[in-house]
């Protein structure tokens, strides 16, 4: 029996699918939606433009460049650099019930500015749809600035003071917890180089991702003062594939050698249960119709991280000596918790679909399926440390590289353990005196 039929499941893949569409007008060019998808207000030209004539004043925060600020403006609007935007809101303590618009060209780099400010405690804030374009459409006034130095730049960001124990945390993270397990991570790279079973070469590929991410962390804090984007999505990708591989890795391991589901001739550990079995009975398996209603339930989990609104932020904590860049950049924020969500739900439904066409089928779902969790682990990941510590952004950095040290040597003692088994050579002293050791 290679294929189940389960008829309630047949609808449940396009109604995913309309799902997952529904967050395409966030990059069709809508910009209501576009603002809805990341979490922001919008208003439109008409709507500000009767706010204004009503003596009501609000701060209107103008992104565009000097040179076309100076050409003309909205009627109050300060001329603001993005980076600036913390710092003024912290150097003008403007009141958090202030109607706040920004404004850019199009509308669209503005989006991004409003997050930042709402990432701030602002909760009135709006982006102007269109920006100055279709202010100047619809014939408003639009003044010029000649002669005025406009300009809000080289302001800093706010500074965050955190207490003392929080400074040892972020201390120790960067620069005992990470270095450790960088180290480790290449111990288990030297290990696993020679072999070439699937399961190890898997892992090892998984180490190898996580190894250049975490290097790529590394050097955004000691060269770009933790402010480079693209070391940061460098990162970002690598644990994204550590979790992918490493998963696959694992589940192939412990399948080859403890459960046998997938090998034709052997029993597998789940049959005492099951009583009969497929690989020698026309019955259905029952991990299969697990997963025929698992994959669904993942697909639509994997969402979750969506309805969290983006709120990119720049701050400064002082820690011992130094003053340390804490940067969450609206574009990996956007990959976190909006691309790779979707990406991750994608992936469990293209499972779901070479899962209900039968057990032959079945080598086909493993590779949506384990990218699917790479991308959702990773996106829960961020998730949970960003909501639990929102106020405090140095545990969020010890919690991270504790449990990747933790993760590393949970890798490293299993193959330890079973090197024996695995054939694995162990390069360095004291794993030859350990492999001496006679095992009662």
């Amino acid at each position: 029996m290679d294929r189940i039929r389960a008829k309630p499941n047949k609808y449940l893949l396009p109604f995913f699918s309309v799902l997952i569409l529904l967050f395409l007008p966030a990059i069709s060019g809508c910009q209501r939606y576009a603002a809805k998808f990341i979490g922001v207000q919008s208003i439109g030209a008409a709507d500000l433009h009767k706010i204004i004539t009503s003596h009501t004043k609000p701060l209107i925060l103008d992104l565009r460049e000097t040179r076309h600020y100076r050409k003309g403006h909205i009627p109050g609007a300060i001329r603001m650099d993005r980076d600036s935007i913390e710092g003024y809101l912290e150097e003008i303590q403007i009141p958090f019930q202030r109607l706040i618009v920004t404004v850019c060209a199009n509308g669209w780099q503005s989006q991004i500015a409003a997050a930042l400010v709402m990432a701030h405690g602002y909760r009135n804030v709006y982006n102007l749809i269109g920006g100055t374009t279709r202010w100047v459409e619809l014939g408003y006034p639009f003044q010029p600035a000649a002669g005025l130095n406009p300009a809000a730049t080289g302001l800093k960001p706010p500074i965050v003071k955190i207490s003392l124990l929080s400074q040892l945390a972020m201390t120790l993270a960067a620069f005992i917890v990470k270095p450790a397990y960088i180290v480790m991570t290449l111990m288990v790279i030297v290990m696993l180089w020679p072999k070439r079973s699937r399961d190890l070469v898997l892992i090892r590929h998984a180490m190898v991702l996580f190894f250049i991410g975490e290097n790529a962390c590394s050097l955004n804090y000691l060269l770009a003062a933790n402010s480079s984007v693209w070391l940061e999505f460098v990162h970002g990708l690598g644990m994204v594939g550590m979790f992918f591989l490493l998963v696959w890795g694992l589940v192939v391991f412990f399948d080859e050698r403890v459960i046998h589901y997938l090998a034709p001739e052997r029993p597998c550990v789940f049959q005492r249960h099951c009583k009969l079995c497929w690989k020698k009975e026309n019955v259905p398996c029952g991990l299969h119709r697990l997963a025929i209603y698992l994959l669904p339930a993942l697909a639509f989990t994997a969402l979750i991280p969506v309805s969290m609104p983006l709120r990119p932020f720049r701050i400064i904590m002082p820690v011992f000596l130094t003053e340390v860049l804490w940067l969450k950049d609206f574009w990996n924020l956007f990959l976190e918790f909006r691309i790779y969500p979707i990406l991750g739900a994608v992936g469990f439904l293209t499972a779901y679909f070479w899962t209900r066409k039968g057990r032959l089928a079945l080598s086909k779902a493993h590779l949506p399926f384990f990218l699917a969790l790479g991308f959702t682990f990773y996106s829960y990941f961020r998730f949970g440390l960003l909501l639990t510590f929102n106020e405090n952004q140095a545990w969020a950095d010890w919690w991270e590289e504790s449990t990747e040290f933790i993760m590393v040597a949970m890798v490293m003692v299993l193959l330890m353990v079973f090197r024996r088994q695995l054939g694995l050579k162990i390069p360095w002293k004291f794993g030859k005196v350990a492999s001496r050791r006679t095992i009662p």
